[in-house]
């Protein structure tokens, strides 16, 4: 792994912030919440802006219309919009569904899904979780049955980001009840205006709306929206955790970072009792042992996509550094509400919160992102056990 970009990789990074001078991110409409990640609010204007520029098809292969760039200058696009608070939220999750789409899907959905995706035009909703299958998704009941050329869908999805605002879900559903839970399992690319579909806002700790909960009655999917063969479902599902804990949280150290510059300012221009908070000791500690947990991260992400653009495996490593990254942010946070002291709970249409209320809005997004995507409690184990070479099962103590 080398510590330095490229020329060429340095040359796009001026370009991507180039970009961002012509096109303010805060000039963009907002079409849903920003939910505290790194990637900023939902916008589909800015989407299609990124669109215009051929970004969403940065590393694709040239037969599905990509300009297939390394992977590094996806990683720097990321980057880039992050540290500028773009509103570039739907991106992950349609850089994923490609991936998936290039890889297992049917002529039909690169034919008709992959123009859509590269022009800004479609978004994505994961429908994995159910409300008695979070952790443990092989317990899931959601069931898929064929009937000639279609697939028929029933069941009941949760905590599923932007559903409601989205043009398609992934949903994953059994469709081998007979076989064993982890290869009875397919994967579907459900269009949200199919009939039987029923999406119902859950609202979040801000009063926002991320989460949704999605109802199947009998939704009618043709079997060419099947991602792959039957049964292999589950093996897609782990790619795809895997992929999403990366690319989930990749721009988590960014965002973090601009955020604890944020805080250097306010202490630098704050005063109480007339001394100004950058000079408290205790402050000045903590301010500069985040920012080096900051660099940690973010180095290991890094690491991580070096790691992926060689075709490494990526056992464990994932799930280390979702874990860090969720934990900081945590962190970065908590102590962002601790520095503001009384003015930390006002939000951002109070004419006296400081920051734009934007502490308090990460405080509270914060605290559920050691849930999504995988707990910090499994993942922590996944650690233990794949990284470390530990037994699965811990011995219990007297």
């Amino acid at each position: 792994m080398h510590f330095e970009f490229s020329p060429a990789e340095r040359a796009f990074a001026e370009e991507v912030r180039s970009f961002l001078r012509a096109h303010p991110p805060e000039t963009f409409p907002i079409d849903g919440m920003d939910a505290g990640y790194g990637s900023g609010a939902h916008s589909r204007p800015f989407l299609r802006a990124l669109a215009d520029q051929g970004w969403l098809s940065l590393t694709w292969p040239r037969a599905y219309g990509g300009q297939e760039r390394p992977l590094t200058h996806k990683l720097l696009l990321f980057e880039e919009l992050a540290a500028a608070a773009a509103p570039f939220g739907p991106l992950a999750g349609c850089d994923q569904t490609a991936e998936g789409i290039i890889r297992y899907g049917s002529e039909h959905l690169r034919r008709e899904v992959l123009p859509r995706i590269a022009r800004g035009d479609a978004t994505f909703w994961q429908g994995f979780s159910e409300p008695d299958a979070g952790s443990d998704l092989l317990s899931l009941k959601t069931e898929a049955a064929r009937h000639g050329d279609e697939y028929v869908i029933r069941g009941h999805k949760i905590w599923s980001s932007h559903a409601g605002i989205s043009s398609y879900g992934l949903v994953l559903a059994r469709t081998g009840p007979a076989a064993r839970r982890s290869q009875g399992l397919s994967m579907f690319v459900v269009d949200n205006a199919t009939p039987g579909m029923d999406i119902r806002p859950i609202r979040s700790l801000t009063g926002e709306v991320y989460h949704y909960e999605v109802f199947l009655d009998e939704v009618r999917v043709p079997a060419e929206c099947l991602l792959g063969k039957e049964g292999e479902g589950f093996t897609q599902l782990l790619r795809g955790l895997d992929t999403d804990r990366f690319w989930g949280r990749f721009y988590k150290a960014p965002m973090l970072r601009r955020v604890l510059d944020e805080l250097v300012r306010h202490a630098n221009e704050t005063t109480r009792n007339g001394v100004p908070l950058a000079r408290d000791s205790a402050i000045r500690r903590r301010l500069a042992s985040l920012a080096t947990e900051i660099e940690a991260v973010r180095l290991l992400f890094y690491r991580i996509g070096w790691m992926l653009q060689e075709g490494l495996p990526t056992p464990y490593e994932t799930a280390l550094c979702k874990v860090m990254a969720d934990e900081l942010g945590q962190a970065v946070a908590a102590f962002g509400m601790e520095m503001l002291g009384l003015y930390a709970p006002l939000t951002q249409d109070s004419r006296s919160a400081k920051l734009r209320g934007s502490i308090q809005h990460l405080y509270q997004t914060s605290m559920g992102q050691t849930i999504a995507g995988g707990t910090s409690e499994v993942l922590r184990s996944t650690v233990a056990t794949r990284g470390l070479g530990l037994p699965s099962e811990p011995r219990v103590r007297d």
